[in-house]
């Protein structure tokens, strides 16, 4: 249950001879879903988060989009951390367009903290010949 309740099922009970199943209401949850990220939106949280100015980040952005775009109508794999690894499945050309349809696996975020520590030791506190003698 993702709502964290802790509900217990019962298994199912065979009907009795000319008995209708009652049918089960389950209560659906809203799904909320945000707005597509365009790329003005893109643009502005590069420079945010990078705090190059805007004028330095759009060329970059535009060409690092148009690069993946390449990528996939090739159909190239792309494996960008953090990203994730995206896999092409299959392209179907349509009279608008190419559609891909593609599978993103992305890391857990545990997992890339712990991947990303691991890279921050000290060598030479692995090695024990790297130790002086004292």
């Amino acid at each position: 249950m993702s709502d964290g309740s802790a509900k217990t099922v019962s298994p199912p009970q065979a009907l009795a001879a000319g008995q209708e199943p009652s049918p089960v209401v389950v209560p659906s949850a809203a799904v909320v879903k945000e707005p597509a990220l365009n790329k003005r939106e893109l643009i502005d949280e590069a420079v945010l988060r990078s705090g190059v100015k805007k004028k330095d980040a759009k060329p970059v952005v535009e060409a690092l989009l148009a690069i993946l775009g390449e990528t996939v109508a090739a159909g190239r794999d792309l494996n960008l951390k953090p990203f994730g690894k995206l896999h092409v499945n299959r392209s179907d050309i349509r009279s608008n367009g190419t559609v891909h349809v593609c599978r993103l696996r992305q890391p857990l975020e545990r997992q890339s903290i712990d991947q990303e520590s691991v890279g921050e030791l000290d060598v030479s506190s692995l090695n024990p010949l790297a130790q002086s003698e004292t």
